[in-house]
């Protein structure tokens, strides 16, 4: 990059950070003018008073009227060369989508629109940039040649632009947080743009990291204006269009660690969010207080010093990236290497340090799925074996003793055949050991008279034992129709045999000649 290169950047940066100085103190009025107000709720919006919300608006004006006044002049004067009619398509179209999310933005803060309206708002721009010439053919991690994606790259370009612009959207929830991320970002979009040919995003992203810039001295550390959705949708959309653009190779092919790692602290936080949510069965679309900052800050970090640390989170992030993608490839391969075994460890310690326990369990459950899928198939095995034994017993005591002696198979502490009156402190039912919980399972008596007896399946375990909660229940799942059909066939078979005799068999028994022939009479 050459000096008077930089000169002219630094010249367009000044420009976009005096407009938007400018311009916010006229937004800041005309907001609370028609008292356009982000109200706090002690949950998501953590701020002390009401604060203006049209901060984007300084922010999309002075990026569009720096980038449209230097391009009017010609960019051959700030480039060295005039931009190429495909540069010219890329730019039209990533400002007029731009505009349209701008526009459903600022409809969004001062009359307020459903989640659907602004994604159909977002699926219209990401298409419209991809009719005016953004592309996603070929993906490579370094030089040479990439993975070619066919028909999938409209797909993809979609999937880029409307997740970075929700995931950029996501962020705006701190004092500086937003507006300190997109610099990081728009700076990745220079550096890149510029060590690889790609100089047609120079100009805008420039213009845009300037007006951030300015935006921020009324943004940060107190705020007194919010970037509302007017502002991080079509910085966003910008973002991500601009990103696909500088990281662009011969080929064409897109280097695709520098627009995932330059929005990497966004992208991961939308990943989290996403995660949680399904693990948690509940809508994704819906919001909530777990992002990364407010981790953080329940974690005891000021406003400040939680922006300042997810901002120092993507400056390291986004340099590997442009290490990885601008080095010589063998260098680059150690360095990917050595940063993915880093990146691991820091979203293994962050999920743990930030209290993500969806994530704690989901892991544990994945990392012990093949002894879980053993231990379930082995425990259905017995549970099949057992009921086919239970069904040639010849008594209640037989049946006792069945399911005593196969209770250490299953880990468990004892199972025994209960009738319903007996008494759950009776000492014969209970287990040794100072501590332990029992299932009990009731067995339906089937269609007999309310005189018959009634039995229960009970299963004692321990957490000093090798079984788990749910392995009890899964048993009883399976024994438990073995024992009520067995119930019925012993009833039915004494009545035949015995019609004067009790259904006592080694228990407490009422006649038992009634209700077995009301049961086949009804079976019938």
């Amino acid at each position: 990059m050459s000096l008077i290169l930089l000169a002219w950047l630094g010249a367009i940066f000044l420009l976009g950070a005096c407009a938007s100085f400018l311009l916010t103190p006229l937004v800041i009025r005309v907001a609370a003018g028609l008292k356009l107000y982000d109200a706090p709720d002690g949950v998501r919006r953590l701020h002390v008073s009401p604060v203006p919300r049209l901060g984007g608006v300084a922010v999309y004006l002075a990026t569009a009227a720096v980038s449209a006044g230097v391009l009017f002049v010609g960019s051959s004067a700030f480039l060295g060369r005039a931009l190429s009619p495909a540069d010219t398509r890329v730019l039209t179209g990533a400002f007029i989508g731009a505009s349209i999310l701008f526009l459903i933005g600022l409809l969004d803060d001062v009359r307020g629109l459903s989640p659907g309206t602004k994604f159909v708002a977002q699926v219209a721009a990401a298409i419209i940039a991809y009719y005016f010439g953004v592309r996603l053919d070929s993906v490579t991690l370094g030089y040479g040649a990439g993975v070619h994606v066919g028909i999938l790259s409209a797909p993809f370009v979609l999937l880029w632009i409307v997740g970075v612009t929700n995931a950029y959207n996501f962020t705006d929830g701190l004092n500086g947080l937003a507006g300190g991320i997109a610099i990081v970002a728009g700076a990745t979009i220079v550096i890149a743009g510029a060590a690889l040919g790609n100089v047609a995003v120079l100009i805008p992203a420039m213009a845009l990291c300037g007006a951030l810039f300015g935006f921020l001295q009324f943004n940060f550390p107190k705020a007194r204006v919010f970037l509302g959705d007017a502002g991080s949708m079509s910085v966003g959309f910008l973002i991500a269009v601009f990103l696909l653009r500088a990281a662009e190779v011969q080929g064409p092919s897109v280097l695709a660690v520098v627009p995932i790692l330059a929005m990497f602290v966004p992208l991961l936080d939308v990943l989290l969010a996403v995660l949680r949510r399904w693990l948690r069965g509940v809508p994704l679309s819906g919001a909530d207080a777990r992002h990364i900052h407010h981790r953080l800050l329940a974690l005891g970090l000021s406003p400040e010093r939680t922006a300042i640390v997810l901002w120092c989170l993507a400056i390291g992030m986004a340099s590997f990236g442009l290490l990885i993608a601008l080095t010589a490839p063998y260098v680059a391969t150690s360095i990917a290497i050595l940063g993915l075994v880093g990146l691991s460890i820091l979203v293994i310690y962050g999920t743990n340090l930030l209290s993500y326990h969806e994530l704690v369990v989901a892991g544990e459950v994945l990392f012990t799925a093949p002894s879980r899928f053993r231990r379930v198939i082995s425990d259905q095995i017995l549970a099949l074996d057992l009921t086919a034994r239970i069904q040639n017993a010849h008594g209640v005591e037989e049946v006792s003793s069945l399911l005593s002696s196969t209770a250490e198979s299953f880990g468990f502490l004892k199972m025994e055949l209960l009738r319903d009156e007996d008494s759950p402190r009776n000492a014969d039912s209970q287990p040794l050991g100072p501590w332990a919980w029992k299932l009990e399972y009731p067995l339906r008596p089937g269609p007999v008279e309310d005189s018959a007896p009634v039995y229960k399946l009970a299963i004692w375990c321990s957490a000093e034992h090798s079984v788990r909660p749910y392995g009890a229940e899964r048993a009883a799942k399976i024994i438990a129709p073995g024992l009520e059909q067995w119930l019925l066939l012993r009833a039915s078979q004494l009545a035949n045999k015995e019609p004067s005799a009790n259904f006592v068999d080694g228990a407490v028994g009422r006649p038992a000649t009634r209700r077995a022939s009301v049961w086949r009479s009804r079976g019938r």
